[in-house]
C-alpha cells in the first residue's frame, strides 16, 4: 500500500493478545489520546492466534479464541474513541497469518466460511481499520517503509541492520520485539531502520527471560522528509517531551 501522508504516524504492535501488558498498552493509549496522531500504524501481531499454534499448548488455555478475537475489536473501539480523527491501518503480522496456515491444514473444512478472515474477526471494516496483508507493506511518500519484519537477528538493533540489508532505503518494523536503530550513510544520502518494540509481555510462561523490550514510536512526515522517535518503555513508564507517563494513568 502507497500513502502520502504529512503529519504524526504513531506505530505501534506486537501485542500478542491474550498475552498484552495491559498497564502499558493502557498509558500508550492515554498518550495518543493526548497526542492525537493522524494516523496510527499497527505493525501486527495484535493477537497471538495461540490456539491455532503448531506449539505445544497450555490445555487451560485453548479455548479463548472469541475471546481474544472481542479483546481486539474492543482495542480497535477505544482507540477510534480516543483518536476518532486518525487514520488506522493495520499491517498482518506472522500470528495473523497462523489462521489462513490453519485452514490450509487441519481448518480446510470450515476455510469458506465468511468468517475465517482476520478482517472478519478483528471487526475491521466496523470499526474503520484498513488493512494490508502478511508479507505486504505500507509505504509512505515513497520514502519510508512500515513493515511487520520478515526476517529476524538475536540482538537489539541487529534485525534493523537485517531489514536495511534487504529492503533498503529506510523504514520501521516490528516482529523481532526488540528497540533498536541502524543507520547508513552513503553518497546517495543517509537511511535508517528502527525495530518497535512490543507491548505484550516480558514475562510469558514459555520462555524465560526473552530479551526483549517494550516501545512504540512516533514518526513526523513532512513531504519529503521524516523523524523517527522510538520510545522506550521501562517498568511502564515511557518519557516524551520531559514528561513521565506511566503512573496508574496519570503523568508527574
Amino acid at each position: 500500500m502507497k500513502i502520502n501522508f504529512q503529519g504524526t504516524a504513531a506505530i505501534i504492535g506486537d501485542l500478542h493478545i491474550p498475552f498484552q501488558d495491559q498497564r502499558a498498552l493502557r498509558e500508550v493509549e492515554l498518550f495518543l489520546g493526548e497526542l492525537q496522531p493522524s494516523l496510527i500504524l499497527y505493525v501486527g501481531d495484535i493477537a497471538d492466534f495461540y490456539e491455532l499454534s503448531k506449539f505445544d499448548k497450555n490445555p487451560a488455555r485453548t479455548d479463548t479464541l472469541q475471546k481474544d478475537m472481542d479483546a481486539v475489536d474492543a482495542m480497535f473501539k477505544r482507540h477510534n474513541n480516543l483518536c476518532p480523527d486518525a487514520r488506522k491501518i493495520l499491517l498482518f503480522g506472522n500470528h495473523e497469518d497462523r489462521l489462513r496456515r490453519y485452514l490450509c491444514g487441519d481448518g480446510k473444512p470450515i476455510a469458506s466460511l465468511d468468517s475465517n478472515t482476520v478482517e472478519y474477526q478483528y471487526n475491521l471494516v466496523e470499526n474503520g481499520v484498513e488493512w494490508v496483508a502478511q508479507d505486504e507493506v505500507v509505504m509512505v511518500n515513497d520514502r519510508f517503509m512500515v513493515s511487520h519484519g520478515d526476517i529476524i537477528r538475536a540482538h537489539s538493533a541487529y534485525t534493523a541492520k537485517g531489514m536495511s540489508d534487504k529492503h533498503g532505503g529506510s523504514g520501521i518494523h516490528g516482529h523481532s520485539h526488540r528497540l533498536g536503530s541502524y543507520y547508513k550513510r552513503n553518497r546517495f544520502g543517509v537511511y535508517g531502520w528502527w525495530e518497535n518494540g512490543c507491548l505484550c509481555t516480558l514475562t510469558p510462561d514459555w520462555i524465560s527471560w526473552p530479551n526483549w523490550q517494550q516501545g512504540f514510536s512516533l514518526v513526523h512526515f513532512s513531504r519529503d522528509r521524516f523523524w523517527v522517535e522510538v520510545i522506550q518503555i521501562i517498568n511502564r513508564k515511557f518519557v516524551y517531551a520531559g514528561k513521565l507517563y506511566g503512573s496508574g494513568g496519570k503523568k508527574r
